[in-house]
């Protein structure tokens, strides 16, 4: 129960902004590349805390990490108040500030209180079930988001989003730190410092990188040295891990099939989770749909979502998981190739469907990919393998803004209207879907090689 709870109030402050991206380009002058790092800020934080929180779990216990997240995610929601005060360039500044902090936040709940899950509960059936919940959750903290700023941008400024996520934040803070057991495995891990501060550095530079190349070009400086040095040091992470005796990722875990095989498809999938997301509340703003209008539009494709995640583990149970982890890869493509269908009028009844068919394949693939991560390896590096499943699918999520939202940018830019920018990125993600699921059949449906402690 804590860890559901926690996992889905830690992801609210990332979902509710992205439903009033209008409304804070509107109150703050942001450019699309200001509101891609309102995106990126949250999840490339996340991704550089994943990892740590997983380790930190180990080593102090899980339930003070998760604790310690929701207090940051706290953090953010203050400041996040906050930068609605704030005029001009400063208050998106501090906004990506206090997404930064919530995003740290959301990583160390995520690996925190998966281990709990998979820690407590007791045979593989139970297991799944606890993880396909948890994944659940975090499905409904992102569709829940958007609601939630809905209905306050009616009635306030967009920024009164954030009192109502610090008051369930510190609800649920209570809850846990009076019944939630705690949980800890010490041994053989250490904090391993030079893994963390060359991920999370390779990561932040990586994205800073993409977002620089589609607002100032590929050839300018900013892109250059952001790209280069993200592949040099996230080259360096790879060395510093290979070379620990403690890692806080074990560079063998890509040995097995079917773990590489879970992280690429979760990583494709956020990629176009958080990509759809950024571009469809840009484009039903430019229809003026009203924050609740757009709620209601992205709850679609988080309805589906939550669905798809909640009968993933019986669905596994019937077909196994390699078949719902690929069939899941092209229900999502299926989704999207039916957005080539709507126009600039298009309203509700033209996306909901569309988008449930496409939030069902994702919700497949999210619930599905982490029982394959943890199950593809040993018992003693479950931990280890979830953490690993998290943050390779978050930088899909980091990057996904990122990307997406250039492609998007550099097709209005070129005179396109915002329908057909929109066919533009949703042919795009298709095409990635489907080329992901032929590479993760070949992965899953191959004999996998085991995964040494």
């Amino acid at each position: 129960m804590f860890a559901c709870a926690a996992m889905l109030v830690s992801y609210l402050p990332f979902s509710a902004v992205n439903g009033v991206l209008g409304a804070v380009r509107a109150g703050t002058g942001a450019s699309t590349a200001g509101l891609q790092w309102v995106s990126a800020a949250f999840t490339v934080a996340l991704v550089g805390a994943v990892l740590s929180g997983g380790v930190l779990g180990d080593l102090h216990g899980r339930r003070r990490v998760a604790l310690g997240g929701l207090g940051l995610t706290v953090v953010g929601t203050v400041l996040g108040f906050l930068a609605g005060g704030v005029a001009g360039g400063v208050g998106i500044s501090v906004l990506w500030a206090a997404q930064a902090a919530a995003g740290l936040g959301a990583g160390l709940v995520m690996s925190a209180t998966l281990a709990l899950v998979a820690s407590t509960a007791v045979g593989v059936v139970a297991r799944d079930r606890g993880i396909a919940a948890w994944a659940a959750a975090n499905v409904l903290g992102l569709g829940g988001g958007p609601f939630l700023s809905g209905v306050v941008a009616e009635r306030a400024g967009w920024y009164w989003l954030y009192p109502p996520i610090a008051v369930l934040t510190v609800v649920v803070m209570v809850f846990g730190a009076s019944r939630a057991l705690e949980s800890s495995a010490p041994e053989g891990r250490s904090a391993d410092w030079a893994g963390q501060v060359s991920g999370a550095v390779g990561v932040v530079a990586l994205v800073y990188g993409v977002i620089s190349g589609g607002v100032s070009g590929w050839g300018s400086v900013q892109a250059l040295v952001g790209l280069g040095v993200g592949v040099v040091v996230l080259g360096v992470f790879v060395v510093v891990e290979q070379r620990s005796a403690t890692p806080l990722l074990r560079p063998a875990l890509f040995a097995s099939r079917g773990f590489s095989a879970a992280g690429l498809a979760a990583m494709v999938v956020l990629f176009t989770i958080v990509g759809v997301v950024f571009v469809l509340s840009l484009f039903f703003a430019h229809q003026e749909v009203p924050p609740l209008g757009i709620a209601v539009r992205l709850a679609c494709l988080f309805g589906g979502n939550a669905v798809a995640s909640f009968a993933a583990a019986r669905l596994q149970a019937v077909f196994g998981p390699k078949v719902v982890l690929t069939a899941g890869l092209l229900v999502a493509a299926a989704g999207l190739v039916a957005l080539l269908g709507t126009t600039d009028t298009s309203g509700l009844g033209g996306f909901s469907w569309r988008l449930l068919v496409t939030g069902a394949g994702c919700g497949l693939v999210i619930a599905t990919s982490t029982a394959v991560a943890v199950q593809s390896v040993p018992g003693e590096l479950a931990g280890m393998a979830g953490a690993a499943n998290n943050a390779v699918r978050q930088l899909g999520g980091a990057l996904g803004a990122a990307v997406v939202g250039v492609v998007f940018a550099a097709r209005l830019h070129a005179g396109a209207g915002h329908a057909d920018a929109v066919h533009t990125c949703a042919t795009a993600l298709a095409a990635l879907l489907l080329g992901t699921a032929a590479v993760t059949a070949v992965l899953l449906f191959a004999r996998r090689a085991p995964v040494t402690a």
